[in-house]
């Protein structure tokens, strides 16, 4: 049996932020908070770990981000959402190196 993931990111623009009021679930969200999307296209407060998954090797991006004295570690999945998001916002690649994994999945048919 395979578990698969997928993941559609739905992105907006606030014309009100104040009138946003998320209900996030506690047991997937630790913290709602705002960061400027060009961070996850600089190469800054950024580390990477290189993984493998299936004989395939990606990167594991990580970023540190502080707002208000509080520290926010944004990583994994989200992390690649957010520099894919950045890329396509500010038309740019990011200033390191995304490798992204290349999932392989044999007779796999897309339901």
């Amino acid at each position: 049996m395979q578990h698969l993931l997928r993941v559609v990111p739905a992105i907006d623009v606030l014309n009100d932020r104040k009138a946003f009021k998320p209900t996030p679930n506690p047991a997937e969200v630790d913290a709602v908070f705002d960061a400027p999307l060009e961070m996850f296209i600089k190469d800054e407060n950024r580390s990477a770990e290189e993984r493998e998954w299936m004989g395939e090797k990606y990167l594991l991006h990580f970023f540190d981000y502080e707002i208000e004295n509080k520290r926010y570690l944004i990583w994994g999945l989200i992390a690649g959402i957010l520099i894919r998001a950045a890329s396509v916002v500010y038309q740019r690649p990011p200033a390191f190196l995304e490798q992204s994994p290349k999932f392989k999945f044999p007779g796999l048919v897309d339901k």
